[in-house]
């Protein structure tokens, strides 16, 4: 399993505070996560276990488990992460266990760059066109995949369309002759 936390969470995860992840929708079980932040994979968690409620069912103890205070301020933060959510979806909340530390760069083809820095690199060296120019400006500025997406569509549901870019036009500064940036 793959998960992107924000640079924060990753803090907070690392340091013991975060011990569980809440994510819309049903996700199963899995052994360990591997944890993405900034374009980098940032750490390993054993995956010690995965409860779906929906999401009015948060309680207290889901909400400490993700480092917040209490159910209110969890659902709080959700709601920023996912705008359209409602009290009856399906969550899953992702307990971990053992964290271990990496600092390796993804295998998502940015070239060892952060996405900012690929972003600005090729805003600068390649010719694009203007929605391909407003993803990479926002990537840029906000120096997030996830705060793009949340700025440029609203939520983080469709931060794949950046993600697809950015392995584009990393083949394109590459010199790779199979893509071109559009």
């Amino acid at each position: 399993m793959h998960l992107m936390l924000s640079r924060q969470y990753v803090e907070e995860l690392l340091s013991g505070k975060k011990r569980a992840t809440v994510r819309l929708g049903k996700i199963e079980r899995d052994k360990e996560a591997i944890i993405h932040s900034g374009g980098r994979i940032v750490a390993v968690a054993q995956i010690l276990d995965v409860r779906h409620k929906r999401f009015a069912e948060l309680d207290d103890f889901d909400a400490q488990l993700d480092g917040y205070k209490n159910a209110e301020e969890l659902k709080r933060a959700l709601r920023r992460h996912y705008p359209s959510i409602k009290d009856d979806d399906v969550v899953s909340v992702i307990v971990f266990g053992h964290v271990k530390p990496l600092d390796l760069p993804e295998d998502g083809g940015y070239g060892g760059l952060r996405p900012h820095e690929l972003a600005e690199l090729a805003l600068r060296r390649l010719e694009l066109s203007e929605e391909d120019r407003r993803i990479l400006e926002a990537v840029a500025k906000y120096k997030s995949i996830r705060k793009a997406a949340v700025r440029l569509f609203g939520s983080i549901e469709r931060r794949r369309i950046i993600r697809r870019l950015l392995r584009r036009v990393a083949r394109a500064l590459s010199g790779d002759r199979r893509t071109s940036s559009r």
